[in-house]
């Protein structure tokens, strides 16, 4: 009996020690990933380390993305714009366009890489379970049409694209200050004109899109009124830009008038100068017919600059 109870000892000893080095033999092979759900990316850099994983897709516009040796992508790769530099494993295809990629020798990619545009290295040791398929539009000889792709999409980032528009805002407003307090009679003699008479103004300042930039042209090529032209051209732009000046001061009249608010002229002009900047922001995002929009808008300041010059609305 005692012989029994040792014997049974000894088994249940033996038993832990098997499992013990079975559970440490488990953990040296199958490492532990710090695990990410599906990313979408815009712009910057973005790093998928050692011992990191996607459990899903990777979609990225003019964005640099790296997978480093030992992290693991469980889906598709889709980059539009980019830099592509794999050295992990990709289970799922690689769809890139424009750009540059870079497949490295420890990479692992058990799908197709289909390319557009696309300049691909793919050193000798890495394995590609899939097919690498290129399309490529006729192009003139040493022509790099990927090349200057990625050069549009780096300028259609939407955080390069929300810079530009906030400087845009504050140059009107700076714009706007410096010309109430300089100009603070013209200006309003100007916003009178528009006020007075919003047809004329807007047909007065449409005309003049349209014939002041040709006749500017046609005099700056002609040698002999040259300097007639360049004078022509830099008075159509002062006057586009007082005529939004003068808009700005009408718009924070309304808005103060609105809100019951006891403003000066030079407050109200600032505070119409931040909203007509955001307005004509947001509404230039509008495709093909957001330029056009602002257009219309312009035209009343330009056409106002042009009524109070001739006098045809006293203040």
């Amino acid at each position: 009996m005692k012989s029994y109870r040792i014997n049974f000892l000894l088994a249940s000893l033996l038993a832990v020690f098997l499992t013990a080095c079975s559970g440490a033999f488990v953990n040296e092979s199958a490492p532990i990933f710090e695990t990410f759900p599906s990313q979408f990316l815009v712009g910057d850099t973005y790093i998928l380390k050692n011992h990191q994983k996607i459990d899903g897709n990777i979609a990225g516009i003019g964005t640099t993305l790296i997978i480093e040796d030992g992290a693991l992508v469980m889906g598709d790769i889709c980059l539009v714009g980019g830099n592509l530099k794999i050295s992990g494993r990709v289970a799922g295809d690689v769809n890139v366009f424009a750009g540059t990629s870079n497949v490295e020798n420890t990479a692992i990619i058990t799908g197709n890489i289909n390319q557009i545009f696309q300049k691909v290295n793919v050193e000798p040791n890495a394995l590609i379970s899939g097919e690498i398929n290129t399309y490529v539009f006729p192009t003139a000889v040493g022509g790099n049409t990927g090349e200057g792709i990625v050069s549009i999409l780096e300028w259609l980032r939407p955080v390069r694209i929300l810079y530009v528009k906030l400087a845009q805002i504050l140059a009107l407003v700076f714009v706007t200050i410096l010309t109430i307090y300089l100009f603070k009679l013209p200006t309003l003699k100007v916003s009178n004109a528009i006020r007075c008479n919003l047809p004329a103004a807007w047909g007065a300042g449409l005309l003049s899109y349209i014939a002041a930039p040709i006749i500017s042209i046609v005099f700056i090529i002609t040698i002999c009124l040259s300097p007639v032209g360049l004078i022509m051209l830099l008075a159509f732009l002062l006057s586009i830009i007082w005529g939004w000046v003068a808009l700005s001061s009408i718009a924070g009249g309304k808005i103060t008038e609105w809100l019951k608010l006891d403003w000066d002229v030079e407050p109200s002009a600032i505070l119409g100068a931040f909203v007509i900047g955001i307005a004509t922001s947001l509404i230039s995002i509008i495709p093909c017919i957001g330029f056009l929009i602002n257009l219309v808008i312009a035209s009343f300041g330009l056409g106002g600059v042009l009524l109070s010059r001739f006098g045809t609305c006293k203040e």
